[in-house]
């Protein structure tokens, strides 16, 4: 068996589902099952979002969504697979407008009602996806309920493996056809109530399912060749990394790295899978499986550059035991993830590094902390180093001689000391980014 995730990214029109159909067809030849897992069509998830927020417009919009999974499976499918698929699609419209038509009248939303919304994106393109490979003559079959069996922690579910083992196995891999679709993004709880993973979730889905069933291949295709060695938006000369082993992909991932889901290569570390990133449209892929081997060295490097950093000062904190555990807990009680935190051994500061967005409500609740003297916030960007050979003394040494000649806020290492970053101005961080890219052309294999 193989498992193949197809990105959202990647299902636009068309000449994407021939790529896509061409790609499973060759991929299923040797294999007696394949289990695809499918994302929502491209813009759909955030359209479905558009709907939740925009309450007054949510029927208008549930009805572009509608009329776009149409118009593509107009164009993918034939004759009688259309018709099977226009009807599938159809009824479940009517249920998607039904509580769009709800959350329209009462102007709220809950968590739950939300992840149910959503879940309508992948349900949808697993429809769409076994009509254009079934008019292709292809053995498959769509089953649009999602197989995670999940925790109620909606928005941010966590999946219960032992249930979810039992369930796919008992209601997919039971199905004769070799070809089986499922949604990725989504499960469900013990009592059937629809729940989301995550943004990314749908990688996930499939790393998570791999370590499961114990499949050994595993390939996530998306728009770009493989993961690359900076954002080729930001940085020309970004190339295709060939091969990270798992603390380096962990790393890319945590980073943001092709919008990975933090959680992609968790189920990697029970088990001896190989995930194959790869793209579409162009030849190009990266490998992910084992350690740190003696011939990595570096692999990419990566920027957040929407942060800020709140100083918080004070003599008064020095030597008081609980001092950084208040300003921690003002950070839970006001929902604010910390992206980075440091403190000196001389304890008259801590620094900590949030989105943008949470600095200004953070630092009004830590300003009710009688103990603190002085708070102060600045613009940072958060640029990280990954590879193995950061443990290299001559390498890291060579990182660190270009970071120094930038004005460094902070730094930290990561994971098994494979990353390192660097907590530097906002507009020192693409400088910073481009110089240690240089660094990575260098080193990489």
């Amino acid at each position: 068996m193989i498992i193949i995730k197809i990105g959202g990214s990647i299902q636009k029109d068309e000449r994407d589902y021939e790529l896509i159909s061409e790609k499973i067809e060759k991929y299923s030849n040797n294999e007696d099952k394949v289990l695809v897992i499918t994302s929502a069509m491209r813009g759909i998830t955030n359209d479905l979002i558009s709907a939740t927020e925009n309450r007054d417009k949510s029927t208008e919009i549930i009805g572009n969504i509608y009329d776009k999974h149409i118009k593509i499976l107009s164009k993918v499918a034939d004759g009688p697979e259309f018709e099977i698929a226009f009807k599938d699609l159809s009824k479940m419209a009517d249920e998607l407008f039904k509580i769009a038509w709800s959350i329209r009248v009462l102007d709220e939303i809950t968590p739950r009602v939300r992840d149910y919304i959503l879940s309508f994106g992948e349900r949808m393109a697993t429809i769409v996806l076994n009509a254009a490979l079934r008019s292709r003559r292809l053995d498959s079959i769509a089953y649009p309920e999602p197989p995670l069996v999940t925790d109620n922690n909606f928005g941010e579910a966590n999946v219960l493996e032992d249930l979810t083992l039992k369930e796919i196995n008992e209601k997919i891999l039971s199905k004769k056809s070799k070809i089986l679709i499922i949604p990725g993004f989504i499960g469900k709880t013990i009592d059937e109530k629809y729940t989301t993973i995550g943004r990314g979730g749908s990688d996930y889905t499939a790393t998570l399912l791999g370590k499961l069933l114990n499949v050994e291949n595993v390939r996530l295709v998306t728009e770009v060749p493989g993961i690359m060695t900076a954002d080729p938006r930001k940085i020309e000369s970004a190339t295709t990394i060939k091969r990270l082993s798992l603390e380096e992909a962990v790393e890319l991932a945590q980073m943001g790295a092709k919008r990975l889901h933090p959680r992609t290569f968790e189920p990697m570390f029970s088990s001896n899978m190989k995930v194959t990133i790869e793209g579409l449209y162009e030849e190009g892929e990266t490998i992910v499986s084992g350690s740190c081997e003696d011939e990595d060295k570096l692999k990419g490097v990566t920027i957040l550059d929407d942060l800020k950093m709140i100083n918080i000062e004070s003599t008064r904190i020095v030597g008081k035991i609980g001092s950084a555990a208040r300003v921690m807990a003002e950070a839970k009680n006001s929902n604010v993830n910390i992206v980075s935190i440091s403190q000196p051994a001389s304890e008259t500061t801590i620094s900590l590094v949030v989105n943008s967005n949470d600095a200004e409500i953070l630092a009004t609740k830590l300003k009710e902390i009688k103990d603190i003297d002085n708070i102060e916030i600045k613009d940072v960007s958060a640029v990280s180093i990954v590879g193995c050979g950061l443990r290299n003394n001559e390498i890291f040494k060579e990182v660190e001689n270009v970071a120094l000649q930038y004005d460094i806020l902070s730094m930290s290492r990561g994971l098994k000391n494979v990353s390192a970053t660097f907590i530097v101005k906002k507009e020192e961080g693409y400088n910073l980014a481009k110089s240690l890219h240089e660094v990575v052309l260098k080193w990489i294999n």
